[in-house]
């Protein structure tokens, strides 16, 4: 008896030892997850990378097919990676110029959104054609023959053509926004878009909309889908018919078998808006607690030697600043000689500007979040990236934004509506206006609004990773038909069903045919008074 008895009680024991010293137990329901993330920009794959490490850690299996390789791939049995790029080519730790300060326009025309619609198409075609030409479709196909996977998880941005696999494997998809979603995805989870004051990707206005700002906010938005569904969506039939040999409508597949769509936002910054159930803002899900306190020791010499404010200067990963234009980098180094700060600068070639080295400290590199949160970086100077914005906003750092393309306008505009900060467009910086939006910045009102709407932002019920997570586990374990309960019937009616028109025709049209009765039945007939009156004359007469 004494002996049973302390079996059990030793098995007890050490159960409870590895429940606490063994970390997070992994998941009950272990996945097996397809991961396709071709697009060729790191920004990108950053902001999923936490997911699929954490999906990794509580036991899920993952086949990752991606441009971008993630660090951490080899130290899990349960991570595959299948890299559609060449090991030269990894974005992590260079600057490329995606677009040149020289053509960056501080116009939002309708010219210049659908100019950016068509690059943004022409973009995803080659990143199409790279992933089928790569073989780890036919990789995945013939893996799911044997151990079939449970998920899509896939980015929402310029093309589906990799929702074939969802097609052919009958999975459900969970599509990631990496940036603010654009308005052809809105109709495929019945999100409204509402024109008059929701401003797509594209777009990037101040405050309430004017008249005309809301006729290209509408323009943009009923015309981008269209183009997106008859242009981009065809050219993704036509690529996987020509690769695979069949035929898919990708357009069917996304809002046939979406369950989530994850938006890298989040209120306190992008604004309240209507909501799906299948909208899941995760904006901010990219933050670690390690990387804020990743500081080399250069910078870190350089920040506690400080004893004034600092400004740290970057405009992200896909522009190179040191390209700017020699006036505008004058103007920019006689106000920042002249201000009571430290100055960071990110700059991206061996020749730097010739400035005083206790003031100025020029880096290729820099760890942004850690920064942002350093108590005595003071102010950020961005160039409104979705990511820098958002860590900004965690670390409740005011901004002065300089919008060069796409969705940074939006977030540059939101920023400054948020009383958050300023824009500046590049084509205005001069040393009067530089020196005035500094001016205005020091006001000790961005600083606080900027930590009031920080502590929102960070404020949550569930942290976004965990947001996230659970989404991805409930689909894993309840497949398709998770994906089918979530969906709003508006997907699957006509435009004109609804919208009610034939509702509002019908009426309309019994409107009409009252009005027409009664000026039928009062018409040719003289009024009662009338008559009456041509009596009393007839008597008098």
């Amino acid at each position: 008896m004494t002996m049973w008895w302390w079996r059990i009680s030793r098995s007890v024991l050490i159960t409870l030892w590895l429940t606490l010293f063994a970390g997070t137990a992994p998941a009950a329901l272990g996945g097996n997850v397809l991961a396709v993330y071709p697009h060729f920009g790191f920004s990108h794959f950053k902001v999923v990378m936490p997911m699929l490490t954490e999906l990794a850690r509580r036991g899920h299996q993952l086949t990752v097919i991606s441009y971008v390789k993630h660090p951490q791939a080899s130290e899990w049995a349960n991570y595959e990676q299948l890299l559609i790029s060449q090991p030269e080519e990894d974005q992590s730790s260079t600057t490329i110029n995606v677009v040149s300060l020289s053509k960056q326009t501080p116009s939002r025309s309708l010219v210049t959104l659908f100019g950016e619609y068509f690059d943004l198409h022409s973009e995803g075609q080659k990143t199409c054609e790279r992933l089928y030409a790569s073989g780890h479709v036919e990789t995945v196909f013939k893996r799911h023959q044997t151990k079939p996977y449970d998920l899509l998880l896939t980015e929402y941005f310029n093309s589906d053509c990799q929702l074939a696999l969802a097609k052919l494997m009958n999975l459900p998809i969970i599509g990631l926004s990496t940036c603010a979603l654009m308005p052809y995805y809105y109709d495929r989870i019945d999100l409204p878009d509402t024109p008059s004051f929701i401003q797509s990707e594209f777009v990037g206005f101040a405050g309430a909309l004017t008249w005309d700002e809301r006729l290209v906010n509408f323009i943009q938005a009923k015309v981008l889908k269209l183009l997106y569904r008859y242009h981009s969506n065809r050219a993704d039939n036509a690529l996987v018919r020509k690769h695979l040999g069949i035929d898919v409508d990708v357009d069917e597949v996304a809002r046939t078998q979406t369950a989530f769509i994850f938006g890298n936002q989040h209120y306190s910054l992008m604004g309240s808006r209507p909501q799906s159930l299948q909208f899941v803002e995760v904006g901010g899900v990219h933050l670690t607690s390690q990387a804020e306190q990743e500081l080399p020791p250069d910078i870190a010499q350089f920040v506690d030697q400080s004893e004034v404010p600092i400004i740290f200067f970057s405009w992200g990963s896909m522009v190179r600043i040191s390209s700017i234009d020699v006036d505008k980098l004058a103007a920019i180094v006689e106000v920042l000689e002249r201000q009571p700060l430290r100055v960071i600068w990110k700059w991206e070639t061996d020749e730097k500007p010739q400035l005083d080295s206790t003031k100025f400290l020029f880096v290729k590199w820099a760890p942004q979040l850690a920064l942002l949160c350093h108590p005595k970086v003071e102010l950020f100077w961005a160039h409104g990236g979705l990511l820098g914005t958002t860590e900004s906003v965690h670390c409740g750092k005011p901004m002065l934004v300089t919008p060069i393309y796409g969705d940074q306008f939006l977030n540059a505009f939101s920023v400054q509506n948020r009383g958050m900060g300023l824009k500046l467009d590049y084509q205005d910086i001069s040393v009067e206006s530089l020196a005035q939006a500094l001016d205005k910045l020091s006001n000790k009102n961005y600083a606080t609004r900027s930590i009031g709407i920080s502590k929102i932002f960070n404020q949550r019920k569930n942290s976004p990773l965990d947001t996230a997570v659970w989404c991805v586990e409930h689909v894993i374990q309840h497949g398709l038909l998770a994906a089918e309960l979530l969906q709003s019937p508006g997907i699957e009616l006509k435009w004109f069903i609804y919208h009610s028109l034939d509702s509002v025709c019908l009426i309309l049209v019994a409107l009409m045919a009252l009005a027409y009765s009664l000026h039928h039945f009062s018409g040719g007939r003289p009024s009662t008074s009338f008559n009456s009156n041509r009596r009393r004359k007839s008597k008098r007469s």
